[in-house]
Formats: structure tokens, C-alpha cells, sequence
């Protein structure tokens, strides 16, 4: 081989740059979002204490996951976890694509447009933004109890 590596890595720079360049927001991206929230999975081992925060509370080990296979919930949290997944992959699966297939056969466009909206909008709003709005809805004052109040109720 002529040349060291370092030789080479510097003809491969200055010949590559453009494509170098495009795969720096990549690296970011992966850097932000899947590496740097891999550091929050310390809390497992730590005695987390929110004041102290993740590096400072104390190290505990393998004790949590000892508190937690021993508990008297560990068979019922386990069966229901996988009693969820299953009830999800049976319907929730297959229910999206039975419900476009549906909406694929409806003639009037406004009726299709304004059901694939309102099945659609709960994806895009937060479910805690959700919940805060039926709470402020539900409230003595609120909207809810505003129109059954203007019905009579």
C-alpha cells in the first residue's frame, strides 16, 4: 500500500467532502434522538432521586430489577402487559386499514374528508393536551355543562 492511513483518509476527505457534509444532520440526528436518550436508561440502576438528578443519585445496581421480579404484582403487571399487546395487534391492527378500505369505497368527497379528519386529529394532538381539555370541559363552568345548562339540563 503507498501511503500511510492517515494520507489516505485526507485524499478521501478532500475527494468526498460533499458527501461527507451530507451525512453530518444524520449523525446529528441519531446523536440527539437515539444516543443521548440511551443516558436516561441509567435511572434503572440508580436510586433516582429528581433533586439530585441522573449522575448524582446513588448506584444501586441490579436492585430495582430484584425489587421488581420478587414483587407480588410481577405475574399480574407481565400477564397484562402481554394481554395488551395482544388485544392491540388483534384490534388494532387490522381495524386503520378495514376503516380505509371503507373510506375508500364512500362516492360523497365532503363526508370523506371530514371522517378521515376527525379519525385522523387524534394523532396530531398530545394526549395530555387532551386529557387538560376534558377536564376544563367537564368542569363545573365548563363546556359541557354549559350546553346541557342551555338545553335545560
Amino acid at each position: 500500500m503507498n501511503g500511510n492511513f492517515g494520507d489516505r483518509l485526507r485524499k478521501d476527505w478532500v475527494r468526498n467532502r460533499s458527501l461527507y457534509f451530507l451525512v453530518i444532520p444524520v449523525l446529528i440526528f441519531y446523536l440527539l434522538f437515539h444516543y443521548k436518550p440511551m443516558y436516561g436508561a441509567v435511572i434503572a440502576f440508580k436510586d433516582y432521586t429528581p433533586a439530585l438528578g441522573v449522575a448524582d443519585s446513588p448506584w444501586v445496581g441490579f436492585a430495582n430489577f430484584a425489587r421488581f421480579f420478587r414483587s407480588v404484582y410481577f405475574g399480574r403487571l407481565i400477564k397484562n402487559t402481554i394481554l395488551l399487546s395482544v388485544y392491540n395487534l388483534i384490534f388494532g391492527f387490522p381495524a386503520p386499514i378495514i376503516l380505509a378500505l371503507l373510506l375508500n369505497e364512500v362516492r360523497n368527497k365532503q363526508f370523506k374528508s371530514i371522517t378521515q379528519t376527525i379519525t385522523y386529529l387524534p394523532h396530531f394532538i398530545s394526549l395530555i393536551v387532551v386529557t387538560g381539555m376534558l377536564t376544563n370541559f367537564g368542569m363545573t363552568t365548563g363546556l359541557f355543562n354549559d350546553i346541557i345548562a342551555f338545553f335545560g339540563g
